[in-house]
């Protein structure tokens, strides 16, 4: 990932060291934000959980907090659920360039064997797509 670099974001939907490699391109003051975890105390308290349950998340990403903490970085679990005013609301930001998801390569369906053959490479720099239809 030395090619990326300065992001002000990144939004994690992958498991396995997604974290540690992230923190090389968000800048100072950015934000990590997990959709896989680990779990956080703010997930808990959000939830309304007990003080057990929130301790116990505390302790799952007190590494990944304190490692994101040393490079000025914060670091949340996002819990998300099928909601169609919270995609509408993606799709918005999406829209008005707020976010900028970074595409790597497209794919057709056809082509999905390549696509997962081109992931396990490991060497994506953004998200791969498969496309059901042709996109004109």
């Amino acid at each position: 990932m030395n090619y990326l670099k300065n992001y002000d974001m990144v939004l994690g939907t992958v498991r396995g060291n997604f974290i540690e490699k992230s923190i090389k391109i968000v800048k100072r003051g950015g934000i990590i934000v997990s959709l896989i975890g680990p779990l956080d105390e703010a997930f808990a308290l959000a939830r309304g959980l007990n003080f057990g349950l929130r301790i116990i998340f505390r302790l799952m990403s007190f590494k990944i907090k304190r490692l994101a903490a040393k490079h000025d970085i914060a670091y949340s679990f996002l819990f998300v659920r099928p909601d169609g005013m919270q995609l509408t609301e993606i799709k918005k930001l999406i829209e008005e360039k707020h976010i900028n998801p970074v595409i790597d390569k497209v794919f057709t369906f056809g082509q999905a064997q390549d696509a997962l053959n081109y992931l396990a490479e490991g060497h994506s720099k953004g998200k791969v797509i498969i496309t059901i239809k042709d996109i004109k």
